[in-house]
C-alpha cells in the first residue's frame, strides 16, 4: 500500500501539471458511457455522451439490460471528436494512446509479430495481453483477424464508428469468454446520413513515415424506414528504415555482458552505447581452431587462427577487438554500423489497409426491426526478419581444411599449426534477410432481428459469419539442410562440388547442391545463393459461425423502479485450417517457418441477469441498485464452466455515485493458441547457467495443444464525483480501482524469462530448452509456447478529471486528464512472482511491462469556427528490466549475475498540437482544414536495448516530430 500511496502523491503532483499544459478536452476527449437517466445532463463518467445515440437510443456496453440501468462496472467511451481533434484517422491508435491500454501490437512493433498479422492493431487493456480483451462491433463478437486469436482493429472503419466503449472490467457473464481483462465494444452510427470525405496526408520531420488516409462514409434513408450506412477507407503507412536511420538507436546500446560478475569492479551487465559483435563479420571471422581429432587447439588467446576475420573481397586480414570481449559482443572495436542483431530490422513496419462496412436498418412494423451488416477489410504488411547469424558452427558447421575456397595463407597457416577445421563466425549481410509479405483479409456478415414484444419486453436474436484468411509469402529463408551442404565443399575431378556429392556414399547425394564461399562478401556463385535460401508460405483460415437470442424486460415494479432481466443463449463454431509448404513442415527454415494445422471448437452457452433498483431517493440516500449474471458456458474442448458477476451503485446524494463489481471470469484457450502456427526465429540472450554467457539460441514460438482452461477473480470499486450547479457543475471526476487475479494464465513467457526461471528452480520450465552438452552445455533451442502458467495478477487506479471553461467572447477551454496507476502485473510461478509493474524497458526474449503511472491528456480551446487542441503524454521514469538489479536499487552488488550499471529508463512528455478551422457553406454542405505537429518538442525515445533495436517501442514514439494536414468535407447530414 506505501507503494501505491507514492505514486498517488506523484500521479497528483503530475497530473496538475499535464492539466496546466495539455488538459482534456470535454467531447473533443474520452466520454463515460451511458446512464440513461442522466442522457440530457452533461457528460461525465458512466454517463451518456452527448451523441451517445441518435433518437434516444442508449446503448449501454457492459450490461444486457438495455438503457433503463445504472451500471456498477466502470465504462468510458471514446468519441469521433477525439479522432478529429487530434487528427487520428484509425480509432485502434485513438485507443492506444489510452493509459489503460498497452500498445502490444502495431506498425511499430513487429519483433513481435514475426510470422503473424504485420501492423495489426491489437487492444491490450491492463497489459494482459489482446486474448483477454474481448472486442464486440455493436454488442456482438468480432471474428478473429489475426493469427493470435485476436481483433485487428485496422478492420473497422473508424468513420462509422459513432464511440467507443471501454468496459475496465471482467465481463464474462455478460459477453462470453475472453472478457477477463474487460470489453471493448465499438457502437456504429447506424442513422448516420449525408456524405462525409476525408483525406489526410503526413511525413516525418526526417523525410520517412508518409502516409496517406482517404475514407468515404455516409448515410441514407433509401426507403420508408429503412436506412442504409456505408463506410469505405484506404490507408497507406510507408514505415521507417532500420535501427541505423535514427541516431538513437544507430549508437548501437544493447546489453554487454561482464566475462565475469564484479571483474574489473563492474557488474555483470552494462547497458551501454557502441557494443559491436566480437564472433562474426559479415566477410567472416575465424573464431576457433580443432585438431584432426576434434580437440580445440590452444586457448583463446593462444589459437592460431583466432581473430582472422576475411574483407569483402575475401582477403584474410587481422580483426581488431574491443574491450570487453565476450561471446556474442564486445565494446568498441570494429563493426560499427553492422551490428546483424539490429541492423535488418525497420523501425516501423510499412502496412496498407483497406476497410468498408455496409450496415442496413429497417423497420418491418412497428414492433419489428430487421438490421444486417456487412463488412470486408484487408492488411498487408512487410516483415524483415534476420540476417544470417552464426558464431559457432551451429549453421554452416566448421570449415573444414580441405574446403577449396580457404585462401592460401590461411590455409598455410593451418597445415603448420595442425588445424584440421574452424569455426567461421559470418552474419550474412551479403545473402541479405529474411522476409515476410502477409495479407489478412476478413469478411464478416450479420443478420439480426429485433422484435418488441410489448412495452416491456424485447426479443432479440441474430446470426453472424465470419472468416478471416492469413497469408504469409515468405522470401530469402536460410535453408538449414542446404546451407551447410553448400559450405562444406571439397574438390573433385578439378572441379570444386560438394562434399556429400564427391564421397563415397550415393545415398545422401544432392544433385542441386552448388558449393557455397563463405569467405568474405558476396563471392559466391548466385546458384549457390539460390540453393542455400529458399521461399516458404503460410495460409491460415479461421472461420466463425455464431447464433444468438436474447430476451429482456421488467418483470415487476418496486418502489424504486423496475426489476429488469435478460435471459438468452448462445451458439459459437470456431474452426481454423492452415497449411505450409514442405520445408516449413519440418521446421526446415532458420526464422519464418510454417505450419500445417488444423481444429475446431464448439461452444454452447446460456445466461441471465437481473437489475433490482433497492431504493430512490430515500432517507439513507438518492440511489441504490444490484446487478447479477450468470452464465454457463460448454466447450467441446475443454469442458463447461461457469461465469459469473454481482454489482451495487450507490449515490448517497446526487453527483455522488460509489460503484462496485465482484466477477468470475474465463478464457478458454483459443485455436490459435492450441493447434496455431508455430515459427521460429533466433535472439541473443543470457545464460544465468553458464556465469551469464551470451548465446544465439532458436527460439520457437506457437501453439501448445495441452493448453487449460484459465479462471479469473475480479473486483472493481470507485466513486464518480458529478457536482450539480455552478462553478463545480462543470467539473467531473473518477477513481476507480481494479484487481484482477488469473489462474492457469495462458501465456507466453519469453525466451530469456523461461531461462532465468529455470535456473531459479522452476523445473517444469527447463524441459522447455535444449542445450549442447559437446559445446559447453550452451543453449541450442527454446521452446517459447504458450503454456498455463501459474497466475496472472494485476491491480491499479483508472482517474478521470474533466473540466470546462467559458471565456465569453474568447470562446471556451475543454480539458481532461486521464491516468492509469499500476500497482501490480505479476506473473506467480512455483518459485514466487514477478512483478512487472514500473517497468518501461522491453528486453529481447521477454514479456513488456506497464509503466507505475502514465498521465494522458488533452486541452482544447475553441471560438467560432477555431479551435486549437494540445494533446500530452507524460510516462514516469521506471526500470528497464524487473529481473535485473541497479546500483539504486536494495540488494545491488556487482558480483550477482543480474547486476546491471544503469536498470532506469528516463522518463518522457510528448506534446501534440492540432489546429482545425470549420468553413461553414450552404446547403448543409461544409469543409474542415486542419493540420497537426505530432511530438511538438522532437523528443527521442530512449535508447537502450530492445526488440526491434534500441528502445522500447509499445511506449515510445520511434518516429520523432511529425506533420499532418487535412481536408474533412460534409454534403448534407
Amino acid at each position: 500500500m506505501l507503494r501505491v500511496s507514492g505514486n498517488l502523491v506523484a500521479l497528483m503532483g503530475s497530473s496538475a501539471m499535464a492539466l496546466a499544459l495539455v488538459g482534456g478536452a470535454g467531447s473533443a476527449a474520452a466520454q463515460t458511457a451511458p446512464d440513461a437517466a442522466q442522457a440530457a445532463e452533461t457528460p461525465v463518467r458512466d454517463e451518456a455522451p452527448a451523441d451517445a445515440a441518435p433518437e434516444g437510443d442508449i446503448v449501454v456496453t457492459g450490461t444486457r439490460l438495455g438503457a433503463n440501468f445504472t451500471s456498477p462496472t466502470p465504462v468510458t467511451a471514446i468519441g469521433s471528436e477525439r479522432l478529429d481533434a487530434l487528427s487520428i484517422t484509425n480509432v485502434g491508435e485513438a485507443l492506444a494512446q489510452l493509459p489503460s491500454f498497452r500498445s502490444t501490437s502495431g506498425p511499430g512493433q513487429q519483433a513481435n509479430l514475426v510470422g503473424g498479422g504485420v501492423g495489426a492493431r491489437l487492444l491490450d487493456l491492463r497489459g494482459l495481453e489482446p486474448q483477454r480483451t474481448l472486442v464486440l462491433v455493436d454488442g456482438r463478437r468480432f471474428v478473429p483477424s489475426t493469427s493470435q486469436g485476436a481483433v485487428d482493429v485496422n478492420l473497422i472503419p473508424s468513420s462509422i464508428v459513432r464511440r467507443t466503449d471501454i468496459v475496465t472490467g471482467g465481463a464474462s457473464a455478460a459477453y462470453g469468454s475472453d472478457a477477463v481483462a474487460g470489453v471493448v465494444n465499438f457502437v456504429l452510427d447506424r442513422k448516420k446520413t449525408g456524405l462525409h470525405a476525408e483525406l489526410v496526408g503526413g511525413v516525418s520531420q526526417r523525410g520517412d513515415d508518409g502516409n496517406l488516409f482517404v475514407g468515404l462514409s455516409g448515410g441514407k434513408q433509401i426507403a420508408n424506414g429503412v436506412h442504409l450506412v456505408v463506410a469505405g477507407e484506404y490507408e497507406k503507412l510507408e514505415g521507417l528504415g532500420d535501427c541505423y536511420s535514427r541516431s538513437w538507436c544507430a549508437n548501437q546500446t544493447l546489453i554487454l555482458g561482464n566475462t565475469a560478475p564484479g571483474a574489473g569492479g563492474l557488474p555483470a551487465n552494462l547497458i551501454i552505447a557502441g557494443v559491436n559483435t566480437s564472433t562474426m563479420t559479415p566477410g567472416g571471422l575465424i573464431n576457433r581452431s580443432y585438431n584432426a581429432a576434434g580437440a580445440v587447439i590452444g586457448t583463446t588467446a593462444t589459437d592460431p587462427l583466432r581473430g582472422t576475420q576475411f574483407l569483402a573481397n575475401g582477403t584474410p586480414a587481422p580483426f581488431q577487438y574491443g574491450t570487453l570481449v565476450g561471446p556474442l559482443f564486445m565494446l568498441g572495436g570494429e563493426g560499427a554500423g553492422r551490428n546483424a542483431f539490429i541492423a535488418p530490422f525497420k523501425l516501423k513496419v510499412p502496412v496498407d489497409r483497406i476497410s468498408t462496412y455496409a450496415a442496413l436498418t429497417a423497420d418491418i412494423s412497428d414492433r419489428v426491426t430487421l438490421n444486417a451488416d456487412f463488412s470486408y477489410g484487408r492488411v498487408r504488411g512487410t516483415v524483415v526478419s534476420n540476417v544470417m547469424r552464426d558464431y559457432n558452427a551451429t549453421l554452416m558447421g566448421r570449415i573444414k581444411r580441405d574446403n577449396p575456397f580457404i585462401p592460401a595463407s590461411v590455409a598455410a597457416q593451418m597445415d603448420a599449426n595442425g588445424v584440421a577445421s574452424f569455426i567461421l563466425g559470418r552474419a550474412g549481410f551479403d545473402l541479405g534477410p529474411a522476409y515476410a509479405e502477409t495479407e489478412t483479409t476478413t469478411y464478416r456478415g450479420v443478420l439480426g432481428l429485433e422484435a418488441k414484444l410489448s412495452d416491456n419486453w424485447t426479443l432479440e436474436g441474430f446470426y453472424q459469419y465470419g472468416k478471416t484468411t492469413f497469408h504469409q509469402r515468405t522470401y530469402n529463408a536460410i535453408n538449414l539442410a542446404n546451407l551447410p551442404r553448400a559450405v562444406d565443399a571439397v574438390r573433385s575431378g578439378g572441379q570444386i562440388v560438394c562434399r556429400v556429392n564427391a564421397d563415397a556414399s550415393t545415398t545422401n547425394d544432392d544433385p542441386n547442391c552448388v558449393p557455397f564461399n563463405p569467405f568474405g562478401e558476396g563471392n559466391y556463385d548466385p546458384r549457390a545463393a539460390a540453393y542455400i535460401t529458399g521461399n516458404g508460405f503460410q495460409k491460415t483460415d479461421n472461420t466463425q459461425h455464431v447464433a444468438a437470442l436474447d430476451l429482456r424486460g421488467s418483470v415487476f415494479e418496486l418502489p424504486a423502479g423496475p426489476v429488469t432481466v435478460a435471459v438468452g443463449a448462445e451458439y459459437r463454431r470456431d474452426e481454423i485450417v492452415g497449411t505450409t509448404d514442405p520445408v516449413s513442415m519440418v521446421n526446415g527454415f532458420w526464422t519464418l517457418n510454417g505450419s500445417a494445422l488444423a481444429g475446431h471448437v464448439d461452444v454452447k452457452e446460456a445466461y441471465g441477469e437481473i437489475a433490482v433498483p433497492i431504493f430512490k431517493d430515500s432517507a439513507v440516500g438518492h440511489l441504490l441498485d444490484l446487478n447479477g449474471a450468470i452464465r454457463r458456458t460448454d466447450y467441446s474442448t475443454s469442458g463447461a464452466v461457469t461465469t459469473w458477476k454481482v454489482g451495487a451503485v450507490y449515490e448517497p446524494i446526487q453527483g455522488i455515485r460509489f460503484r462496485g463489481t465482484r466477477s468470475r471470469d474465463i478464457r478458454a484457450p483459443n485455436l490459435s493458441e492450441l493447434v496455431g502456427a508455430r515459427t521460429r526465429r533466433t535472439i541473443g540472450l543470457s545464460d544465468p547457467a553458464n556465469n551469464g554467457l551470451q548465446t544465439n539460441p532458436t527460439v520457437i514460438t506457437g501453439s501448445n495443444p495441452n493448453l487449460s482452461v484459465e479462471t479469473a477473480d475480479s473486483w472493481t470499486v470507485g466513486a464518480v464525483l458529478a457536482p450539480r450547479g455552478g462553478f463545480l457543475g462543470r467539473f467531473r471526476a473518477s477513481v476507480d480501482y481494479y484487481n484482477i487475479k488469473v489462474l492457469n494464465a495462458i501465456s507466453t513467457l519469453g525466451a530469456q524469462t523461461l531461462v532465468n526461471r529455470c535456473y531459479q528452480g522452476v523445473t517444469e520450465f527447463c524441459a522447455q530448452i535444449t542445450r549442447d552438452p559437446a559445446n559447453g552445455n550452451t543453449i541450442l533451442q527454446v521452446e517459447d509456447v504458450y503454456l498455463n502458467a501459474n497466475q496472472l495478477r494485476t491491480s491499479g487506479y483508472d482517474i478521470e478529471l474533466q473540466y470546462r471553461q467559458p471565456l465569453g467572447s474568447l470562446g471556451s477551454l475543454n480539458a481532461q486528464v486521464l491516468a492509469n496507476i499500476t500497482d501490480e502485473l505479476t506473473t506467480v510461478d512455483s518459485v514466487g512472482p514477478v512483478n512487472r509493474a514500473g517497468q518501461t524497458g522491453w528486453r529481447t526474449g521477454t514479456i513488456p511491462g506497464m509503466p507505475d503511472y502514465v498521465i494522458d491528456g488533452l486541452l482544447t480551446w475553441s471560438i467560432g469556427n477555431y479551435q486549437l487542441t494540445g494533446h500530452g503524454k507524460y510516462i514516469p521514469s521506471d526500470l528497464y528490466w524487473t529481473n535485473f538489479v541497479g546500483p539504486d536499487q536494495d540488494g545491488y552488488a556487482v558480483t550477482l549475475p543480474t547486476s546491471v550499471d544503469n536498470n532506469r529508463v528516463p522518463s518522457r512528455f510528448y506534446l501534440d498540437l492540432t489546429a482545425r478551422v470549420t468553413i461553414p457553406v450552404t446547403d448543409g454542405r461544409g469543409f474542415e482544414l486542419f493540420g497537426t505537429v505530432n511530438n511538438v518538442l522532437d523528443r527521442d525515445p530512449p535508447s537502450i536495448p530492445g526488440p526491434s533495436g534500441g528502445t522500447n517501442q509499445i511506449l515510445f514514439d520511434p518516429v520523432g516530430r511529425a506533420f499532418k494536414v487535412g481536408v474533412r468535407v460534409s454534403f448534407g447530414g
